[in-house]
């Protein structure tokens, strides 16, 4: 007899699911056109004045469309990775908005994450569902000033894609592999000049590369698929950092990228540090004391004397006494302050007209201050360590203690959001530098109310949008809250069973990664500054996110699978 073939699957639902993948691809495109039509009536919260920050940004912009590259030398011009400049310079050039440019950066970011774990998701819901979560999670549209987080969470977000694709697309052709490798080589690049606490990423990277390698190897194919995308990685990342140490080179005569990751500079300020206060003030990483001592056997650091100890050491003294809990007056200058303090001081001395003569000061100073204490002239002292981390003191472990409950609680439940602008800050002068390159309407400033756009009726888009934030705020937190619970299950049965999925490695890889957001930036809070808030913790928000959809996702495929 003949045997009975299987009938094909019906044409009805073939086309039942094509409707289904058609009209969930029609609310995306309709999310993301909602979304922007109503991020449109935010302004730029525009804080002229923040000559560290949003106005340095614009400047160094300013001088790469210029062709100066960065511009001329001072403290300011390698202090921060130059990628969000870039960006801005680029996105001037394209002609379009700043704010419109990086909510399409995060755009890019959602759907190439969501693509990259396509495989893992078992029906065209779960893809939407991310995507829908990554896109209006509230925090994406709370920062409206010029900082660098605006393109640090598209980038972790696309940082997160390349590296979930070393497993997912292992198995694709040759030149789909070659793309997701260039796109991690890219955004990793792209990520590391952008900001220089990067650490956080190490424990999520660690494990989807770990998984990409043991599931190769495990699978006989030794570590060949992940020959190409690797090499690609290398190879574009090689020569965006080469490109831009390059620049430095040719402009400051030293070959890397910022200021604050130069061993000389690190292991200056780790000498700064080594000497013991006769006075532990808090926040306060080298005191006024060690200063005074310092002056006497480091002949570098006794040219900072006249300008540390005057005005811009009493400059700074005021803007952190109420860290240090000092009046102005005494000099004690508080952590974060410090080290801004001290790059002030030497680009005042007049003797640093390029990265490489500063460099060679900071490397000076430090063997200087080194060998004083290594020989007994300072005393007492601590042992080497070149870092810019504070030193451990008795009273910071009860000071985190102190804090972390209300730090994580302040981030699971995303506490500070608000779609709603502040004022703006500033002369129309510098104002008008923000207006102009961020091809943006400013929000209103009491210094200069000429900038202000001709009213118009979009408050209500405000309004809904920050309707729309609270709750979505409140799904992921019971998708996070819920899923960390289904997270903790699964982990006793990855432990029992010894069977791990991939969307298991990538909760955890995300969970891991947003745990050291909070520990790196807690720690900044108890040892440093003040640093607390949706901005400090900007990128781990999507991370959450990531985390509590692919537990429950992981979940979910579990029971499937035991069912059928």
């Amino acid at each position: 007899m003949k045997p009975v073939e299987p009938a094909p699957p019906s044409s009805a639902s073939s086309l039942f699911s094509r409707l289904r993948r058609s009209s969930l691809l029609i609310t995306a495109l309709i999310l993301v056109a909602l979304k922007l039509w109503l991020i449109a009536a935010q302004p730029v919260v525009a804080h002229a004045n923040a000559s560290f920050d949003d106005r340095l940004y614009l400047a160094l912009a300013e001088q790469v469309l210029k062709g100066n590259w960065l511009g001329p030398y001072s403290q300011f011009t390698l202090m921060k990775g130059p990628m969000y400049s870039l960006f801005i310079a680029g996105t001037f050039l394209s002609g379009l908005p700043l704010p419109i440019a990086q909510h399409l950066l995060s755009l890019l970011g959602c759907a190439l994450l969501v693509l990259a774990l396509r495989p893992c998701f078992s029906a065209d819901w779960q893809a939407f569902s991310l995507f829908a979560l990554l896109w209006w999670q509230p925090m994406s549209y709370v920062e409206l000033d010029i900082l660098r987080q605006n393109i640090y969470t598209p980038l972790t977000l696309l940082l997160f894609a390349g590296l979930t694709a070393l497993e997912t697309r292992r198995r694709s052709g040759g030149y789909i592999r070659l793309a997701w490798g260039a796109l991690l080589g890219i955004s990793a690049a792209a990520f590391y000049l952008t900001r220089e606490e990067e650490i956080w990423v190490v424990p999520g990277a660690v494990l989807l590369i770990g998984a990409a390698a043991w599931n190769s190897w495990r699978g006989g194919e030794r570590l060949r698929p992940l020959f190409v995308p690797v090499l690609a990685a290398a190879v574009c990342a090689a020569g965006i950092l080469g490109t831009v140490c390059s620049l430095n080179y040719r402009y400051y005569g030293w070959f890397g990228t910022v200021e604050f990751r130069a061993r000389a500079f690190v292991s200056a300020y780790g000498a700064l540090q080594r000497p013991i206060s006769s006075e532990e003030i808090p926040y306060v990483p080298v005191g006024r004391d060690v200063r005074l001592k310092l002056y006497e056997v480091s002949p570098s650091f006794a040219e900072l004397k006249p300008c540390l100890e005057g005005p811009i050491g009493l400059e700074w003294a005021n803007y952190s006494d109420f860290l240090t809990g000092r009046p102005g007056e005494e000099l004690q200058i508080g952590g974060g302050s410090f080290m801004w303090a001290l790059r002030d001081c030497v680009i005042a001395s007049g003797n640093v007209h390029s990265a490489k003569e500063a460099l060679n000061f900071y490397r000076s100073l430090g063997m200087e201050i080194n060998r004083a204490c290594d020989d007994g002239r300072i005393t007492p002292a601590r042992t080497r360590r070149d870092t810019m981390m504070p030193r451990w003191r008795t009273g910071h472990p009860q000071r985190i203690l102190e804090i972390a409950p209300g730090y994580i609680t302040d981030f699971v439940l995303f506490k500070g959001f608000s779609a709603y602008p502040t004022e703006s800050w500033g002369s129309a002068e510098l104002l008008a530098l923000f207006r102009d390159l961020t091809r943006w309407r400013l929000a209103h400033s009491n210094e200069a109310p000429e900038l202000d756009p001709i009213p118009s009726s979009v408050d209500y888009r405000l309004a809904v949008l920050q309707m729309a934030g609270e709750t979505v705020r409140w799904l992921c937190v019971a998708i996070i809250i819920s899923g960390l619970a289904v997270w903790t299950r699964a982990v006793v049965l990855v432990i029992y069973q010894r069977k791990i999925s991939y969307l298991f490695v990538v909760s955890s890889a995300a969970l891991g990664s947003a745990f050291a957001v909070v520990m790196v930036n807690m720690l900044v809070q108890a040892l440093a500054f003040r640093n607390r808030g949706p901005t400090a913790l900007h990128e781990g928000y999507p991370l959450l996110i990531l985390f509590g959809v692919t537990a429950w996702m992981a979940a979910l495929s579990k029971t499937r699978d035991r069912n059928s």
